[in-house]
């Protein structure tokens, strides 16, 4: 009888423990998440459709929130919660560049993302901004397009930025039309997930093609951007392209939990002229090694071209290698289990 007691108390505890580790879950969402619109009907209807400006932050967001709910069911089978839904990365990375002020506008010309009133403005002339459009819409809109979301492309609606209006996408067809092959990897990632015979690795697979995908275009078409801010900002935004693709041939896993613990190696503000790595006082020691760990990949990238990567790949191939890979990287980001 003691013993069966025992084993009460220990259950209980494992199920108190379970329950506080979920009950948690909610402190590492992207910021401003439960404001953003959880359903399609949260948005405004115009002429029948659902109008979503993209160039607001919760109406982004809300687009990353949909998904989040429209894939739960599928990212059951690894947890509970949806805290294993790979598409986590996303709006966790959309929400630090809006807490680092990374998506106001960089001219200093507008107000836009900076005054209290305009703090919800996503700036077009934030490179940050334009590229995370084609990892924001486009996903949204091949989701539309495979069914997952039980909706039809006829009901959605972009609204366009205030300039620049020719270097976006605003429907399915026009998407698909501009970029079909980051269309048909997002596409493909949704209708894979979908099948009984999927697994985790072969999700992880999926996204990152089309993740890489998504940044081919935007990284290319808004150099120009680059002008807008200190060398050392540009600098990072190119670095930080560059070793998502090394990212991506690691599959790194972009769950909830780790995306948010890998999200502390990042500066947690514009850099300006005056920072210099690994001396930045008023980042941690961590960020500063980010920093110039991004640095060297970015360097070694570009005096390489593309043979770097090419490497890399071949060294990521097999499941033990990625998995010696991401070990490493915890370590090197203190979050190791």
């Amino acid at each position: 009888m003691a013993v069966l007691a025992s084993w009460v108390w220990v259950l209980a505890g494992c199920f108190s423990a379970a329950v506080a580790e979920i009950s948690n879950i909610s402190s590492l969402y992207p910021p401003l998440w439960e404001d953003s619109p959880e359903q399609i009907s949260d948005y405004r209807m115009e002429d029948g459709k659902y109008v979503i400006n993209p160039w607001v932050f919760t109406d982004r967001m809300g687009m990353y929130r949909i998904l989040l709910n429209e894939t739960a069911t599928y990212s059951e089978r690894y947890g509970p919660e949806n805290e294993q839904n790979l598409l986590w990365g996303l709006p966790l990375q959309f929400g630090w560049q809006y807490e680092t002020g990374r998506l106001a506008d960089p001219t200093g010309m507008t107000d836009c993302g900076k005054e209290l009133e305009e703090s919800l403005c996503v700036s077009v002339n934030s490179w940050w901004a334009d590229v995370n459009y084609y990892l924001s819409v486009l996903p949204f809109l091949a989701a539309v397009d495979s069914g997952i979301t039980g909706l039809s492309p006829d009901q959605i609606m972009i609204s366009p930025p205030l300039k620049d209006q020719m270097r976006f996408c605003y429907n399915v067809s026009d998407c698909r039309s501009a970029l079909p092959k980051t269309m048909d990897k997002w596409r493909d990632f949704f209708q894979y997930m979908q099948l009984p015979s999927s697994d985790f690795d072969g999700l992880l697979k999926k996204l990152w093609d089309a993740h890489t995908s998504s940044l081919e275009y935007p990284t290319r078409a808004f150099v120009d951007r680059y002008d807008f801010y200190s060398d050392q900002e540009a600098n990072f935004g190119e670095n930080w392209a560059i070793v998502v693709y090394y990212l991506g041939a690691a599959r790194l896993p972009t769950t909830l939990n780790r995306s948010h613990s890998f999200q502390r190696g990042l500066p947690t503000r514009v850099l300006d002229d005056t920072d210099i790595t690994p001396f930045i006082p008023d980042f941690t020691p961590l960020q500063n090694k980010v920093l110039v760990t991004l640095k060297l990949f970015g360097n070694t990238d570009r005096l390489s071209g593309s043979l770097s990567l090419t490497i890399w790949e071949s060294l990521m191939s097999t499941k033990f290698a990625r998995g010696l890979f991401l070990k490493a990287f915890e370590e090197f980001l203190g979050t190791s289990p």
